[in-house]
């Protein structure tokens, strides 16, 4: 169980800045999920995904201080950790997840843990590190952006892994220089993991200059929602975006 927040801007701000007073509150969740953070950032010029990443708890954690208020970037994925059961607590297993200009962040639980690999070709099976169900998500993400495109890829394999799993949620955010995609997927019949009866669902918020979207738990109540089964997609270049079911 994880917290998510993601945002594109017209011009390159820091996250302080952003989301504004209530990132604090947002970091106080990080006492909850305090398996530690990690922050990509990508210019939608340049396409460079640059990570930290830090074990420490965000709210203890000067580095993320130090990203939140000093890092101006046009596009960034958040995510805060809380392992689920029986992963290691390991820098490997942060999110979000890095290949070439695509980033990545997972919240929920696949079971099995390695249901994903099946659909992850044999280029990125030799480029896991980590014990986790999202990083192998993430590669079998990839395989399928190969085949499919980018929004394509993204729509095939959230189906492919929720048609066999045992899942609590199938939530991610994949940012890449052009786009900035959210999932929101949980099964409504799998409840043993939730904080809340709204934990899994996302929120969205299309600003004049910005976008963001985020996990629920902080100041975002009166944002829009993304419904259960839904994939947001945002042109990061124009702000536009647009709402289609998996």
């Amino acid at each position: 169980m994880c917290r998510l927040l993601a945002y594109a801007s017209s011009e390159p701000a820091t996250l302080a800045t952003i989301v504004g007073p209530t990132l604090s509150d947002f970091v106080e969740l990080s006492k909850e999920h305090k398996h530690g953070w990690g922050v990509t950032t990508c210019a939608s010029v340049g396409g460079v995904q640059e990570r930290e990443r830090d074990l420490s708890p965000a709210v203890e954690s000067s580095l993320f201080a130090e990203v939140a208020s000093s890092k101006p970037t046009d596009g960034a994925l958040v995510h805060l950790r809380l392992a689920s059961k029986g992963l290691a607590i390991d820098l490997s297993n942060n999110h979000p997840f890095i290949h070439g200009d695509i980033s990545f962040m997972h919240n929920g639980t696949i079971r099995p843990s390695d249901t994903a690999e099946q659909f992850i070709s044999q280029k990125y099976r030799e480029l896991i590190t980590g014990t986790t169900d999202s990083e192998r998500f993430f590669y079998a993400v990839l395989s399928q952006i190969d085949e499919l495109g980018l929004v394509e890829g993204v729509r095939k394999s959230v189906n492919l892994i929720r048609e066999i799993a045992d899942y609590s949620a199938l939530n991610i955010m994949v940012q890449t220089p052009e786009t900035l995609i959210a999932v929101c997927e949980f099964n409504e019949s799998n409840q043993s993991e939730w904080s809340g009866p709204d934990h899994y669902e996302l929120r969205f918020s299309p600003r004049e200059s910005d976008f963001l979207v985020a996990s629920t738990g902080w100041g975002n109540s009166d944002w829009e929602h993304l419904n259960n089964h839904q994939m947001l997609v945002v042109n990061r270049s124009t702000l536009e975006y647009s709402i289609s079911s998996l």
